[in-house]
């Protein structure tokens, strides 16, 4: 764009000197925001027509124009030019529609236009920290379970300090992700009020339903000052601040990997294919990974830093210091994404050696195991440390273990330390002392585990432990229960999905039927190998059990072998999900049995169309299903799909069976009136932010 079509050139024709033009332009950072731009100006252009100012021919040509210029922009073919995104994308589509593109820009500013754009964008970042550190967390689980039942030294000031389970050590960083990924939760809902309508300053003449564009723009309340709504960026130092104690989190695991990995402790190897060698030392192994990791959280620390400092000093409303905001924000999202990215399977690549676990569970960890059992004859505590340590003190000295030291010379230092009592300690009996909540005993980390991988959903977790402690008196509770209900009407007429597909029990036995609340621990296993392989989306048993009544399974001797689950998109619009067959009970027809009775489910609440994203095309194919072009199921792209972990990188096929006829034309029209978010595109990639100096 030449100076003379700067947006604010009528009053200063002058335009700026190429010295202050290259301190002033934003757009080499800000162009990243192009496309919520677009999802922008598609739904503020909407809104322009309920006033007055577009036409509907204005408004079909705007609309027009953002599709031409998303795909050019997507394809790289079209370069944005320009002082800032705003002006850069006006421009771009005043080139394809001409004058319905000047009206644009009608009751906004700069100023709530970035604010909005700019809110949109950490929301998504918050859903994407979210999701990358829940798959963190489910690589940690893992690892957690399958340590299960080693034990290790737990180390003070580096210093051993007493036994704990391997897994005990693994669940502790999954404790402090869950914090981080509620606090990007709660930096969420600090930018989800949208600003637009602010104008400048003081607000907009033009009367609209805020609520409405809003909600077209994925927000869920309003900024209700216009002063305070152009200049808060509180909700951008939250994601930040998120961001760096996240950071922080990562580089306490970071070190406690780099010191496992070492050949002092030894616990794990440094992965292949997660590490380096030396450029002079041929025998080097070197965890670089877990390394940059501890450095990139200085980073991210400073980036939380800088936007405070920046804050500090500004008075009420937009200031042009605020164009530095973004700089920080994207510098952190662009080293998270390349963290979160190569951390997970870099974890799920440790294997530890267990002789090297068992090496380092020296008698010192036992001591306060002998100071517990003097206080159990009776002995004050602090008399007890005091004499331990004599005990340890003596050994020490004599240079052997304390069991080792003749019995005269402990009994000298109390009469009770006799070979049986110093004989019996055990790092066995030390753990099952605390295996209770939150101990790093046998209970106790069964209990953590099974929490972990049901929030993860990695199977059935506390929901299973649960179902196990009351199964003895699960039959007379269900019967208490089923004597409150009334007696079915015979002649009662059903038009309810459970009347739709009743339960059906096969030749073989298996039984297809409705889920029940008793079921959804055998759901979650089910699903859980499948979310370990990234071939099912996770789902938390707190979640299934919200949506039980979706799931259909199949039951086999009791068990869950197979399940699938009809979620309602819109009102036109259901998915096929959560569709699984237990490995030993592929062959068996159940997957197409479960899909039948979904689309059964379907027909009786009225749904007109049915969609799934599957790579099991030729299976749907075979059940009626067609493939589909994922730009004609706004409902789920816009909704799901762009909170989705695998969104910039999916290789699912959307298939659709329209269940009346028509719908898929229908739908094929409201995709084209859709303005919210659009999904990112694989061709498009966004260019990294220079190191922040």
């Amino acid at each position: 764009m030449a100076e003379k079509d700067a947006v604010w050139t009528g009053r200063l024709a002058a335009g700026l000197d190429p010295r202050a033009q290259r301190l002033n332009d934003s757009l080499p950072v800000d162009k990243r925001l192009w496309p919520e731009e677009l999802a922008m100006s598609r739904a503020y252009a909407t809104t322009l027509g309920t006033c007055g100012v577009m036409t509907e021919l204005d408004l079909t040509a705007l609309l027009d124009a953002c599709d031409k210029l998303e795909r050019g922009l997507a394809a790289g073919e079209i370069t944005l030019k320009g002082e800032d995104v705003h002006s850069a994308v006006e421009a771009g589509l005043e080139g394809f529609c001409g004058e319905p593109a000047r009206r644009l820009h009608t009751g906004r500013s700069r100023n709530d236009q970035v604010a909005t754009l700019f809110r949109m964008r950490v929301m998504r970042l918050c859903d994407e920290a979210i999701s990358d550190v829940q798959t963190l967390g489910r690589a940690i689980v893992s690892q957690a379970r399958r340590s299960e039942g080693i034990a290790c030294a737990a180390y003070t000031h580096l210093q051993p300090a007493q036994p704990i389970l391997l897994a005990h050590f693994w669940l502790a960083h999954a404790a402090a992700f869950e914090r981080d990924e509620e606090r990007f939760a709660a930096a969420r809902e600090a930018a989800d009020r949208m600003p637009l309508g602010s104008g400048a300053v003081a607000g907009t003449p033009l009367v609209y339903d805020r609520f409405d564009l809003a909600t077209r723009l994925g927000f869920t309340r309003l900024a209700a000052n216009s002063l305070d709504a152009v200049g808060d960026r509180d909700f951008a130092l939250e994601y930040l601040n998120a961001a760096a104690l996240l950071g922080l989190h990562l580089s306490r695991l970071a070190e406690d990997l780099v010191l496992a990995c070492s050949p002092g402790f030894g616990w794990f190897a440094a992965p292949d294919g997660f590490s380096t060698g030396s450029s002079l030392l041929p025998q080097k192994r070197n965890p670089d990974l877990f390394e940059l990791a501890r450095g990139k959280s200085a980073r991210l620390l400073a980036n939380a830093q800088q936007l405070a400092v920046l804050l500090k000093g500004l008075p009420i409303s937009y200031q042009k210091d605020l164009q530095e905001d973004k700089v920080a924000v994207f510098d952190t999202g662009d080293q998270l994404e390349s963290l979160l990215e190569a951390l997970p399977p870099a974890i799920a690549a440790l294997v530890p050696n267990p002789d090297k676990l068992k090496a380092g569970l020296t008698p010192d960890l036992l001591a306060v195991e002998l100071a517990d059992a003097l206080v159990a004859e009776g002995v004050p505590f602090r008399d007890a440390h005091r004499v331990v340590g004599q005990l340890w003190a003596a050994a020490e000295k004599a240079g052997v273990d304390p069991i080792a030291l003749p019995l005269e010379a402990r009994t000298a230092i109390h009469p009770l330390f006799t070979d049986e009592r110093v004989g019996s300690l055990t790092f066995e009996g030390a753990l099952a002392r605390r295996s209770h909540a939150p101990g790093a005993g046998p209970g106790s980390v069964a209990e953590q585990l099974a929490y972990a991988e049901a929030r993860l959903g990695l199977g059935p977790g506390e929901a299973l432990r649960e179902r196990r402690e009351s199964a003895a008196t699960l039959p007379s509770a269900s019967r208490a229960r089923e004597a409150l209900l009334p007696a079915p009407d015979a002649d009662a007429k059903h038009t309810t999905p459970e009347a739709s597909a009743p339960a059906m029990t096969r030749s073989d036995g298996i039984v297809l039927r409705r889920a029940r609340v008793s079921d959804i621990p055998g759901i979650a296993g089910v699903m859980s190998k499948y979310v370990e392989q990234n071939i099912l989306l996770p789902r938390p048993v707190s979640e299934l059990f919200q949506c039980v009544r979706e799931f259909w399974i199949a039951e086999q001797d009791g068990e869950v072998i197979a399940t699938a689950a009809l979620r309602l998109l819109w009102g036109d619009l259901g998915e096929v999900r959560s569709l699984a067959v237990r490995p030993d009970a592929h062959g068996k027809g159940l997957g197409a049995q479960l899909v039948a009775a979904v689309v059964a489910d379907a027909r009786a609440l009225g749904l007109p169309r049915l969609i799934a994203l599957t790579r099991e095309v030729e299976f749907f194919q075979s059940c009626g299903f067609t493939v589909e072009q994922r730009e004609q199921l706004p409902r789920k792209v816009w909704t799901d799909c762009v909170k989705c972990p695998r969104r910039h990188a999916c290789d699912e096929i959307a298939v659709a069976l329209d269940l009346v006829p028509g719908a898929g034309e229908e739908a094929a029209k409201q995709a084209r009136g859709s303005y919210t978010l659009p999904l990112p595109q694989a061709a498009y990639s966004e260019p990294p932010l220079p190191i922040i100096s």
